[in-house]
């Protein structure tokens, strides 16, 4: 009688310890599947935010001030500009300037580009007188040596676009100007 009641109680633990360890199976089974996915489409592969913060702006070198002042001012990257909107200002007078050296006089008629938003645009329109006097005085370096030069607009936008950005940023601590366009351009 003894021997049944042992038999008995061996059989009612079996089932709990096959059920256990069949669970305990199927869990790693689970987290191993989750893993291996989880590794397979690259989730392990991307930086921590550490990295991404260490690297700063990328750059991995620090520029003194002289540097810093001829690299000019430096524009944030737009992720998309298809995606966002396009916002202009328009100069309503135009700039005329005396070429350096020359008896040559240039008029142009700008407007200023940006893909950021309109606090851009309200920055140049609060600082108007400023960032026209950066213009006037970009434009009064022009030497007729640079005006006969085939690609004198492209350099001459590009200072241009330096100049008021830095005349923004040190106003309102944010440039935001990527390009300036000439409506009209004339050299005589």
């Amino acid at each position: 009688m003894a021997d049944e009641e042992v038999q008995e109680g061996n059989k009612s633990k079996l089932p709990i310890k096959l059920i256990a360890i069949v669970g305990l199976i199927g869990v790693v089974f689970i987290v191993g599947t989750v893993m291996g996915t989880l590794f397979v489409t690259g989730y392990f592969d991307q930086p921590d935010s550490e990295e991404i913060l260490a690297e700063g702006d990328g750059s991995g070198t620090s520029m003194g001030d002289d540097e810093a002042e001829d690299a000019g001012p430096a524009l944030l990257e737009t992720p998309n500009p298809s995606r966002l909107d396009t916002l202009y200002h328009r100069f309503e007078t135009p700039f005329t300037s005396n070429v350096s050296q020359s008896r040559m006089v240039m008029q142009l008629s700008i407007s200023l580009m940006t893909h950021y938003d309109q606090l851009v645009i309200d920055n140049v329109v609060n600082n108007v007188d400023a960032v026209r006097a950066s213009i006037n005085e970009a434009l009064s370096e022009t030497t007729e040596t640079e005006v006969m030069m085939p690609n004198f607009r492209q350099v001459l936008e590009e200072r241009l676009r330096i100049r008021v950005n830095a005349m923004l940023e040190r106003l309102e601590d944010f440039g935001g100007i990527e390009t300036v366009l000439f409506t009209e351009f004339l050299v005589q």
